[in-house]
């Protein structure tokens, strides 16, 4: 199975009624009635900034997350795009021949991933190798969820970057994976990995975000 391939190519998920009239079905329907794949990027990313920004304000260190968070975390970020926004995605989305998780077996699914991953690593806690392998764990299992119809791997990153602050760090930044490359590459490879449960090179990803920030933040 080749989750490279299957991760870098477009959600499909052969309903009509999904995308936005116009669009050429390029557009999954939407809010703002954007039909365009740029002026939908420019308007996901300024949500996750300030979802971000609104989240990072609300964490609470001695928090343990659990499924509903991560709704929540989703809906705060795409609420005001689409309208399903914080729900399970009720189709099945792949990418490239890859299949996700049905969005039947979803709820069974989500519930393991609660109490054997997330009650497990949140709050984070131990030394910052132990936060960094807690962190990789969680962000490389619910990529691989993918429990939503879209904005998967920002709300993985929006968990990542609250369970950073959680552990008294300054946050993680993802910046330096673009959406293709090497980096992008490396990132791919470390989800496959986690199909078998070897965060090694996600640790690493995670590590790397995690200096970037710490950079940042002494020359702020």
């Amino acid at each position: 199975m080749s989750v490279k391939k299957n991760i870098s190519s477009k959600y499909k998920a052969n309903i009509k009624s999904e995308f936005e009239p116009g669009s050429n079905e390029k557009i999954l329907k939407n809010k703002l009635g954007i039909k365009s794949k740029k002026d939908l990027d420019s308007a996901e990313y300024d949500a996750y900034v300030n979802a971000e920004n609104t989240l990072i304000k609300k964490v609470q260190i001695d928090h343990e997350f659990c499924i509903e968070d991560i709704h929540n975390v989703n809906k705060i970020f795409l609420g005001n795009i689409y309208n399903w926004a914080g729900k399970l995605r009720d189709v099945n989305i792949s990418k490239g021949g890859f299949t996700f998780a049905s969005a039947f077996a979803l709820p069974e699914a989500l519930k393991d991933f609660e109490k054997n991953v997330l009650r497990r690593n949140t709050p984070p806690h131990g030394d910052l190798e132990n936060v960094i392998r807690q962190i990789a764990e969680v962000h490389t299992e619910l990529l691989i969820l993918h429990p939503y119809r879209e904005g998967n791997g920002r709300t993985a990153r929006l968990l990542a970057i609250l369970m950073a602050y959680q552990a008294g760090l300054p946050g993680i930044d993802f910046s330096f994976i673009k959406t293709k490359g090497k980096e992008f590459d490396n990132y791919i490879k470390a989800v496959e990995d986690g199909m078998d449960q070897n965060y090694v090179t996600m640790k690493l990803i995670i590590k790397k975000g995690i200096n970037l920030s710490l950079k940042k933040f002494v020359k702020s």
